[in-house]
């Protein structure tokens, strides 16, 4: 997967988890927003005809369609995978 599409994928899912944790109440809320922004970033790519982060990102936009949290995606460019987020209680 292509840098851009790795760095936006995992930006979302931390701020996800960030405002799971600010406001566990908002849960779904923070739900339909995570999982809008993926389906935004696959049509992103879908339009770009970039058939690489299409392949990539349509297993995550499955897990997403099954109402599963993605995990972080390996970045190519560094070998490193990114920073894990810690949430309390888990």
């Amino acid at each position: 997967m292509k840098r851009i599409y790795a760095e936006q994928l995992n930006n979302m899912l931390q701020q996800y988890y960030f405002n799971c944790e600010d406001n566990p109440q908002g849960h779904e809320s923070h739900y339909a927003v995570l999982a809008s922004g993926i389906q935004h970033l696959y049509g992103i790519a879908f339009c770009s005809d970039d058939n690489e982060a299409v392949n990539s990102l349509r297993p995550i936009i499955n897990s997403v369609f099954d109402r599963e949290i993605p995990r972080p995606v390996y970045r190519e460019n560094t070998g490193k995978l990114p920073a894990p987020v810690l949430i309390s209680g888990e």
